[in-house]
């Protein structure tokens, strides 16, 4: 039996420039987003202020909320539905803005634009006190400045790092392999641009001295804005960028397509459950096929076995 992938304690800055995915092989293969700083992403735990969802959809009978956790480097989006009827519940008891900690599963949706999105699609949430959101802060700032160090290790052209070198120094074999992947999807990235935000997070919280990584010796730069991550892309035919309101669509449709895919035996969505779940929740058939027809055209959809759904 495959055991349960952790949750990797990140912020939202790095969560936000994450543009890449990994698909493993297989029909219940699991889907990683890896991250810059090389967390290898498919579950996330992750603290912030939460604030009051909305609603996606006209079905009152077939909720599906959004809400946006923010931290002090960014903002989360945060999803659940009938298919997470804990975190389902637990959203629907926020009703102002509260400190919570969320545990979910990691997503990426990129539109026809190529623009990508990122979204947690919550599997547990609670709102947790100030001592406590605190410590969560400052874990997640331990971690991502741990990894930060060994992305610029992976990338100091020093020869390669071993899994045995990585283990006496107390790195875990899913970092290595995520920092490995890292250098290879974020070939130009400087990892040294997601230091000055750690930093700044710890000096608001009032963090002792002994739980701020360490300095680096490099010169102190003014203080940054957020971290910007590009990706080349081939020039195509100039066509108009789809509008907000269908890439929600889009976004809603793949989010459907997603939780019958995980809740089934065989990793694929049903097509007639997508469509009508989409009904329920205010996607008319007619409309659900356009989208599935463009999801599929832009290669983010595939129907591999007739009225089998699934991420390309």
């Amino acid at each position: 039996m495959t055991g349960r992938e952790p949750a990797w304690r990140v912020l939202a800055n790095e969560f936000q420039a994450s543009l890449e995915e990994e698909k493993g092989t297989g029909d219940r293969a699991a889907t990683y987003v890896i991250s810059p700083l090389g967390a290898r992403m498919n579950r996330v735990l992750v603290v912030g202020t939460l604030s009051a969802p909305e609603p996606v959809g006209r079905d009152p009978t077939q909720a599906f909320l959004r809400a946006r956790l923010t931290d002090p480097t960014g903002t989360f989006t945060v999803t659940a539905g009938g298919f997470q009827p804990r975190a389902l519940a637990a959203l629907q008891r926020i009703a102002e803005p509260t400190a919570a900690l969320v545990v979910g599963k990691a997503h990426l949706y990129r539109g026809r634009d190529q623009t990508v999105y990122g979204s947690v699609r919550a599997e547990a949430l609670r709102p947790v006190a100030p001592a406590d959101y605190r410590l969560a802060l400052v874990e997640a700032v331990r971690q991502t400045a741990r990894r930060l160090d060994l992305a610029q290790r992976l990338r100091a052209g020093k020869g390669p790092l071993t899994e045995e070198a990585a283990r006496a120094d107390g790195i875990p074999t899913p970092w290595l392999a995520g920092g490995r992947a890292a250098v290879s999807r974020y070939p130009t990235l400087d990892p040294e641009a997601f230091r000055g935000p750690l930093l700044d997070v710890l000096t608001s919280l009032g963090a002792p001295e002994a739980a701020r990584p360490p300095p680096r010796p490099v010169e102190r730069r003014a203080a940054p804005g957020p971290v910007r991550v590009s990706r080349e892309t081939r020039p195509t035919a100039a066509s108009p960028a789809p509008s907000a309101a269908v890439r929600a669509e889009e976004a809603a449709f793949l989010d459907i397509v997603d939780e019958l895919a995980d809740r089934s035996v065989d990793g694929y969505a049903d097509l007639r459950e997508a469509l009508s779940l989409g009904e329920q929740r205010g996607v008319r058939a007619e409309r659900a096929e356009e989208l599935l027809s463009q999801l599929e055209e832009s290669g983010v959809l595939e129907e591999p076995v007739v009225g089998k759904l699934r991420r390309a």
